[in-house]
């Protein structure tokens, strides 16, 4: 199984995938609606896992100006900055950057978008301190009252858990975007994360002791995997299988909103 969370993994990917682009999950046309209604065309963004999506291009092109892409791969980056320089979109920037680990200052964003990034990493090593490392980080560098979009196909009993660890400090709505067929999978569901005014606080004061428990868990599951010779992820097989095929596409149709909350 490859380590979605490994930049070698990605650079072979996009180099293989050269002058092409995929949306992972869903495009800017279902999601707009949502974001439309939550954030200013003046905002901020910053796109979380950018890869050689469109989205960008096409909120840009809607009015949302000043967007800052990141991705850890630096054969996308420059994939995408050639591709911009054909059409130049002033104000939209590409840079080599790690989720887990930004360099921005604190209160930079008034969104972050997040398309299955966040499916990557659970499907990498020490996957639940991978997420919780760039919540904490995707937390920092929203302004007080910015949101965090996270489109993923995972079920809200398998994500929740990670918007809600002690050092996170936001308003959370579910919101399930409905798929044409039956077929497992076919959902997806975006997370609506909204700072709270104690955010930066509470990660001061709780981080330390919720990196150390996560390390210590994955330590104590990887050294029982070891001992039982089989894989130590932290998600279900079936979740790798979807995020392994999801390149191949699905559909993307009108989607009927609801709120699971």
């Amino acid at each position: 199984m490859p380590n979605y969370g490994d930049p070698k993994y990605w650079n072979k990917r996009y180099r293989e995938q050269a002058n092409t682009t995929y949306d992972w999950l869903e495009d800017w046309d279902t999601l707009k609606p949502l974001v439309s209604r939550l954030v200013p065309k003046e905002a901020r963004v910053l796109m979380l896992g950018c890869g050689n999506a469109e989205i960008s291009e096409k909120m840009y092109d809607d009015g949302y100006a000043n967007i800052e892409n990141i991705d850890i791969s630096t054969v996308v980056i420059d994939q995408m900055i050639k591709r911009v320089q054909e059409k130049p979109r002033p104000g939209m920037t590409y840079l080599v950057m790690d989720v887990r680990k930004m360099e921005y200052p604190n209160g930079s964003f008034d969104l972050a978008v997040d398309k299955s990034t966040i499916d990557a990493l659970l499907c990498g090593d020490y996957s639940f301190l991978s997420v919780a490392r760039m919540m904490r980080e995707v937390q920092r560098v929203l302004k007080v009252g910015g949101y965090y979009f996270a489109v993923s196909y995972g079920l809200p009993e398998n994500r929740l858990i990670h918007f809600e660890r002690a050092h996170l400090s936001m308003e959370i709505e579910v919101i399930k975007l409905e798929g044409k067929s039956d077929k497992p999978g076919s959902d997806h569901f975006v997370y609506v994360l909204k700072k709270k005014e104690d955010a930066d606080e509470k990660c001061i004061r709780n981080w330390d002791e919720v990196e150390k428990q996560l390390l210590e868990e994955e330590e104590r599951e990887r050294a029982l995997a070891a001992e039982l010779g089989c894989h130590s992820g932290d998600d279900e097989d079936e979740e790798d299988e979807e995020l392994e095929s999801a390149p191949e596409g699905r559909e993307i149709g009108s989607k009927n909103y609801s709120d699971d909350k």
